[in-house]
C-alpha cells in the first residue's frame, strides 16, 4: 500500500522548495559576508544631513568611484540622512589607501580661462575609454605621457567656443610664412577650495619663482604667472607679512563670503588665533614636495595653452566658429605605474561626477581573511555543538525515534531553504545574518516540539482528535511566528535610518523569511507526517489494546 505522505500537497510544497533551494545555491552559490570571508567596512559621514534624493545619489558617485569595473563586490547604502555605509572585499592596505582617497575627494572639476568657468565636470557627457588616445605612451627612457580624452554636453561646447574666440595673438611670422600665435592659458581644478587662502610674502615669493620655471611633472608649463593661476581660481588670496598684524577690517570683510582659512605653514600662530576670534575655522595646509604651495592649495591639475585652431582664429565671426567638443587632459610620469595610476584616479571621479555635499570623516574596520574563516569555522563548531544538544533533549524527552527524526529533517529543511533564499537573493552571509539563521531554527525546533506535544496529547485531553489537536498547535506556532514578523519588521523598516542599527538589518531580514518558511512551508508538512506517526501508533495501541481485553 503506497505511503499516503507521498500524495500530501504539504509534503509535495516543501520537496519542491527544496528541489529549487539545492539548485540556486549549485548555480549562484552563497556569498560569504565581510565577518566571514574578509573584508573592509567603512562609516562615511557627510559635513550636513541631506534629503533622500541627494544621499542616494551621493551613496551611487561613491559605488561608482570605489568599485568602477564591479568586480570588488562592493555593497554600498545610506544610513539616515548623513552616512553612508561601504563593505569591500578588500584587505589590501595600499588598495584601500586608493579607495580612502577616492572618497574623500568630492571631485569637482573645472575649466577656467582668464577667470571664467569654461566647464565643469558634471558636464561631461563622457569619458573615452575607447578612445586610441586614451593611455599612457611612452616618450622617452624617463618619462611616460597619460591622456584623457573626454567629450563636453552642447552647452559646454557652446560656452568653450565663445570663450575661447580668438584668444590668440599673432606674434611674428615663421621662415615658412605662417603666423606664429601666442594663446592664452586654460587651468584645469579638482576639488578648488571654497576658503579664503593666506600666505606669507616668502612662501608667495617662491611660488612665484617655481612657477616661472615650470614643472613639466606637475604639468606647470614654463613661464607660468601665480597671478593668473589665482585669477582663474577665483578665490581671494591675501599675501601677508609674517611679520604684521593681520588687517582684521579685511578679514572680517571676507568672513562674510567664506567662513574657512587655509594657510601656508609658516603664517605664525598669532595670525590664526586672530583668524579664529573672527569665526574663521582654519587649516593648515602641507604642501607636497616639488610643487608650488598655491598649485596644490588651489587644487590645481593643469594648464594648458589655447591653439589657433581651437579658438577660431582663421575665421571672422564667432557664428562661424567651428565647435569642439571632445577635448582631452594630459599628464606626464617618470614612472609607468604613476602615470597609469593618475590617469585611472582622474578617469574614474570624472566618470563618478562630484559630490553634492563633502565628506566630513571616515571611519574604518577590517578584517582579515584568516581571521574571516576562523570566524567561520568557530560557527559551524557552535551550530554542529548546539545540534547534538537539541538532539540529545529530544531523545530524553521522546524516547521515539519515529518523532525525532523528523524534527531533525524539518530544521535542515528550513536551513536548505533558508540558504537558498540568501543565493537568489545574493543577501550576504555574515555574522548578523548567521545569527538570524540560528534564531529561525531555534523557533522552528520549538514550534516541532510544541506541535509533536499537542498532537501526542501530553498538553490536551487524550481525546481530542488528531485533527483539532493539528489544529491548536498551529495556531500556537503561527502566533509565535507572527509575533517575530512583528517585531523584527520594525529593524528591517528604520533599521537603515538610524546610524549603528544597520547591522541588524540582516538578522532582521533571515529571522523574518525563517519565521514565513515555517508558518508556511515546512510546519504545515511537519504536521502531516507528525500526524501519520501518531495515527499508527494510537492504531498499534488501540489494536494491542483490544488484544489484552479479549484475553
Amino acid at each position: 500500500m503506497a505511503n499516503p505522505l507521498i500524495k500530501n500537497w504539504q509534503i509535495t510544497l516543501l520537496a519542491v522548495f527544496l528541489v529549487i533551494s539545492v539548485a540556486v545555491m549549485l548555480f549562484w552559490g552563497i556569498k560569504l559576508g565581510m565577518d566571514f570571508k574578509g573584508g573592509t567596512l567603512y562609516q562615511i559621514e557627510l559635513q550636513k544631513p541631506v534629503e533622500l534624493d541627494e544621499i542616494n545619489r551621493i551613496s551611487n558617485i561613491i559605488s561608482q568611484r570605489i568599485d568602477p569595473s564591479g568586480l570588488k563586490d562592493a555593497t554600498v547604502y545610506p544610513v539616515g540622512k548623513q552616512y553612508i555605509v561601504v563593505q569591500l572585499t578588500e584587505t589590501n592596505p595600499v588598495e584601500l589607501e586608493k579607495v580612502e582617497s577616492r572618497i574623500r575627494q568630492q571631485g569637482k572639476f573645472e575649466a577656467t580661462l582668464d577667470g571664467e568657468v569654461v566647464f565643469t565636470g558634471d558636464e561631461l557627457t563622457k569619458v573615452l575609454r575607447g578612445s586610441t588616445s586614451f593611455g599612457v605612451y611612452r616618450l622617452n627612457s624617463s618619462t611616460y605621457e597619460w591622456s584623457l580624452p573626454f567629450m563636453l554636453n552642447e552647452a559646454a561646447t557652446k560656452r568653450f567656443k565663445e570663450k575661447t574666440f580668438h584668444k590668440c595673438a599673432a606674434a611674428g611670422v615663421n621662415s615658412n610664412g605662417t603666423p606664429n600665435y601666442e594663446c592664452e592659458k586654460t587651468v584645469f581644478f579638482l576639488d578648488k577650495p571654497s576658503a579664503l587662502i593666506i600666505t606669507t610674502e616668502d612662501q608667495y615669493t617662491q611660488d612665484t619663482e617655481s612657477m616661472t620655471q615650470g614643472d613639466r611633472y606637475s604639468n606647470i608649463p614654463a613661464g607660468s604667472s601665480i597671478d593668473d593661476l589665482i585669477l582663474d581660481s577665483q578665490l581671494t588670496v591675501l599675501v601677508i607679512d609674517a611679520n604684521q598684524p593681520l588687517d582684521m577690517n579685511k578679514a572680517r570683510s571676507i568672513f562674510a563670503s567664506t567662513k574657512r582659512a587655509i594657510l601656508s605653514e609658516d603664517v605664525p600662530q598669532n595670525i590664526q588665533i586672530d583668524l579664529n576670534t573672527i569665526g574663521f575655522e582654519t587649516t593648515i595646509a602641507v604642501g607636497k614636495t616639488n610643487e608650488p604651495w598655491i598649485w596644490s592649495t588651489l587644487g590645481a591639475r593643469q594648464i594648458i595653452s589655447l591653439t589657433e585652431g581651437i579658438t577660431n582664429e582663421d575665421v571672422a565671426d564667432l557664428s562661424q566658429a567651428k565647435e569642439f567638443s571632445t577635448l582631452s587632459i594630459s599628464g606626464t610620469r617618470t614612472d609607468l605605474k604613476e602615470a597609469r595610476t593618475d590617469l585611472e584616479e582622474l578617469a574614474i571621479l570624472l566618470e563618478s561626477g562630484s559630490l553634492p555635499t563633502p565628506v566630513k570623516s571616515i571611519s574604518r574596520e577590517t578584517i582579515s581573511p584568516s581571521l574571516g574563516e576562523s570566524f567561520l569555522s568557530n560557527i559551524i563548531l557552535m551550530g554542529i555543538l548546539a545540534a547534538i544538544t537539541v538532539a540529545i533533549v529530544i531523545v530524553v524527552r521522546y524516547r521515539v525515534p519515529q518523532l525525532v527524526i523528523p524534527i531533525f529533517l524539518t530544521g535542515l529543511s528550513e536551513i536548505v531553504i533558508m540558504m537558498g533564499f540568501l543565493a537568489i537573493t545574493q543577501r550576504p552571509l555574515d555574522l548578523a545574518a548567521f545569527a538570524g539563521l540560528i534564531a529561525a531554527i531555534g523557533t522552528g525546533v520549538d514550534s516541532e516540539i510544541v506541535i509533536t506535544d499537542e498532537i501526542l496529547g501530553k498538553s490536551r485531553e487524550i481525546h481530542d482528535s488528531i485533527v483539532q489537536r493539528s489544529k491548536s498547535a498551529l495556531f500556537i506556532i503561527m502566533t509565535s511566528a507572527f509575533t517575530m514578523v512583528a517585531v523584527m519588521g520594525p529593524i528591517v523598516a528604520f533599521s537603515r535610518n538610524f546610524p549603528g542599527m544597520e547591522k541588524l538589518f540582516g538578522f532582521a531580514v533571515v529571522a523574518i523569511v525563517g519565521a514565513l518558511i515555517g508558518i508556511f512551508i515546512t510546519r504545515p508538512a511537519f504536521t502531516k507526517i507528525v500526524q501519520a506517526i501518531v495515527n499508527k501508533k494510537e492504531e498499534h495501541e488501540h489494536v494491542h489494546s483490544h488484544e489484552q481485553e479479549n484475553k
